[in-house]
């Protein structure tokens, strides 16, 4: 009878992510690129399961991205968890890779496009509703899951009415799916298949793998401090919701959860995303000064030639700059990919006071209007910054230059 069991838990690898929306901009061989690192992040960790002699990896959902994923890279999928043999390893399909008849987790359907069966090794759970399974190898351990069979959020409350079983042994529950109290580690994921920590206790598993939010979290039992549930979050960050560290979790549940000292992360992504904040003035008027402050501003954040690096302008420009035109040759070389944001500069027309509005031009004209806005406005901070705004609006249409929201500061 198990007392313990070592595992690894992998999830939201997103496999064949398109990549192609967001702020971020890749181009196409970034895009590959960043797919190769999903690809090779699995082959990393399975190496180390190995190498650690875990007992089980745990696959609680979105390996990969169902509307864009290719024979190849689920052939491969499949082919580095057969290497992981004679470690069984257990899936749950997720909302991004649901189980349905057209699906490589389909047996049949895999066997048809490929020649080849599932590993043996390879346990995929099927049902829509939380079941539960045994592998043979390890005796007194009991597995709970169900999968997605569509990429539609879950809106019922899925753990309710689930018990573990009152079997000695370890009862253990892979889910793929919003815990929507407290804090969510990414509160813009979907919300499907939600649920709160009280609800996953309740249920009395020693532990859940977790997947769906791209960050590490935990549920813990407030008597013995043991983890009961974690988030492993995605290992290979993407996008700038996903700044800070990725990692693969590596644990040993007991009879009531994990030991907090025994559940380790290990690193498989060799990039990290930063959002870099770099101030300017009108004293700026080269790209070449632009180029020579944002490199400054990367070796002070610890940028390396693997990071990704979304830079943000902040402050004002000489009023008859606009933009920068920076060179993309320039940016390659600083790090694996940098993007620059200039949509938060302004022109530089100098302080609202009234010295600038006692001209009898029609700038002067408006500048004493907005002057005495400003002062009826009182100390409302909001006020103050939509008159400030709607200066510098009113000034960039009289000057001749693009009419556009502004930021002010």
């Amino acid at each position: 009878m198990a007392t313990t069991l070592r595992f690894m838990q992998i999830s939201d690898l997103h496999l064949d992510s398109s990549l192609a929306g967001g702020r971020l901009g890749y181009p196409p061989d970034k895009r590959e690129r960043l797919n190769h690192d999903m690809a090779r992040a699995l082959v990393r960790a399975v190496g180390m399961a190995r190498e650690a002699e875990v007992d089980v990896i745990l696959i609680p959902g979105d390996a990969w991205d169902d509307e864009s994923v290719n024979l190849q890279t689920a052939v491969q999928f499949f082919e580095v968890l057969a290497k992981a043999a004679p470690i069984p390893v257990i899936i749950t399909p997720g909302n991004h890779d649901p189980y349905y008849v057209f699906s490589y987790y389909n047996p049949a359907f895999y066997q048809d496009k490929t020649g080849y069966a599932h590993p043996p090794n390879v346990t995929i759970i099927t049902s829509p509703e939380i079941t539960r399974v045994q592998v043979p190898q390890l005796s007194g351990v009991y597995f709970y899951g169900c999968c997605f069979t569509e990429n539609r959020p879950r809106r019922d409350r899925i753990l309710r009415s689930v018990k573990a079983g009152t079997e000695d042994g370890l009862h253990v529950l892979l889910l793929h799916g919003s815990q929507d109290d407290g804090v969510a580690p990414n509160p813009d994921a979907l919300a499907t298949a939600p649920f709160t920590a009280a609800e996953l206790l309740e249920c009395g598993f020693d532990y859940a793998a977790l997947g769906h939010y791209h960050r590490y979290s935990d549920i813990r039992d407030s008597s013995s401090g043991n983890i009961r549930a974690a988030y492993g979050g995605i290992p290979v960050a993407r996008g700038l919701d996903e700044m800070g560290d990725h990692f693969v979790l590596f644990g040993e549940i007991e009879r009531g959860g994990v030991r907090p000292d025994g559940l380790i992360q290990e690193y498989v992504d060799v990039r990290h995303i930063k959002r870099l904040p770099v101030k300017i003035d009108r004293t700026v008027m080269t790209t070449l000064e632009l180029e020579s402050r944002i490199s400054a501003a990367l070796r002070e954040a610890g940028a390396t030639a693997d990071d990704i690096v979304y830079v943000v302008l902040e402050g004002y420009t000489h009023p008859e700059i606009s933009s920068f035109a920076i060179d993309r040759d320039w940016c390659n070389r600083q790090c694996f990919h940098l993007v620059i944001d200039q949509s938060r500069l302004s022109p530089d027309y100098g302080d609202l006071d009234a010295e600038s509005a006692s001209d009898k031009h029609v700038e002067g004209r408006f500048n004493q209007r907005m002057l005495e806005l400003l002062s009826a406005a009182g100390d409302d901070p909001r006020k103050h910054r939509l008159i400030q705004m709607a200066r510098t609006i009113g000034l960039d249409a009289l000057h001749g230059r693009e009419v556009k929201p502004r930021n002010v500061y």
